[in-house]
């Protein structure tokens, strides 16, 4: 399992460490900094504004991406499974793509910066 997130967010780079601390075999890439070959079809403002899992072939992005890296957290599973269900899978992709929305406009200028 590879996880791509944006390191140049102090938010996200926060959350990931905890995840790191947490999970063994799984590679976490800083897209602010590496790409390859699984991300590489994907815009750079979409790479920027979610999370992205490559697993088992396949790339999960923003809410399901947290749905697939807490599956293999233990204390977290049990937050994905009650987030898989119809409803509750509804409303956490609307907070998801909120608060992501909302981290990629606060650190849009250094995204623009650093990564012309």
């Amino acid at each position: 399992m590879k996880v791509y997130f944006n390191g140049s967010c102090n938010i996200c780079n926060a959350e990931i460490s905890h995840y790191k601390k947490k999970t063994c075999n799984i590679n976490y890439v800083d897209i602010s900094k590496n790409k390859d070959e699984h991300i590489n079809h994907l815009s750079k403002k979409d790479l920027f504004r979610r999370m992205h899992v490559y697993h088992n072939g396949k790339i999960f992005s923003g809410s399901e991406s947290f749905l697939v890296l807490w599956d293999t957290i233990p204390r977290w599973r049990y937050l994905s499974l009650l987030l898989k269900l119809p409803l509750f899978r509804q409303l956490w992709k609307i907070a998801y793509e909120g608060l992501a929305l909302l981290l990629y406009l606060k650190n849009k200028k250094g995204i623009r910066k650093n990564h012309s």
